[in-house]
């Protein structure tokens, strides 16, 4: 029997993240599942009618891509809700290594 303490450490409960880091991640999920929602129910209609210049025979029109304003929100409000959860994610990785730097294993 050890005089000093108990054989095993005492567990130490995980450490919880502070209020804003969760605010931002909950932001960030709102941002992309509604700037998903956004480009997805709201597809782009590439209908037109007439062409000014018509290409000749046996050639094929250019593909065109029509990008809607609600199509470029929502793009961008996911693009800014992945940028909110790597910023969420780097900072709990720095958090766990500590001020000092590397977290380096205990030697015995």
């Amino acid at each position: 029997m050890d005089s000093v303490g108990p054989a095993t450490a005492p567990s130490v409960p995980p450490r919880r993240p502070p209020r804003w880091w969760v605010v931002l991640a909950l932001l960030g999920a709102v941002l992309v599942l509604g700037g998903a929602m956004l480009v997805l129910l709201h597809p782009a209609d590439a209908a037109f009618g007439w062409f000014g210049d018509l290409p000749a025979s046996g050639e094929t029109l250019p593909a065109m891509t029509v990008v809607t304003p609600e199509a470029t929100a929502g793009w961008s409000g996911v693009a800014a809700g992945l940028v909110l959860w790597a910023f969420c994610a780097g900072w709990l990785l720095g958090r766990r290594r500590g001020p000092d730097g590397p977290a380096r294993p205990q030697r015995r």
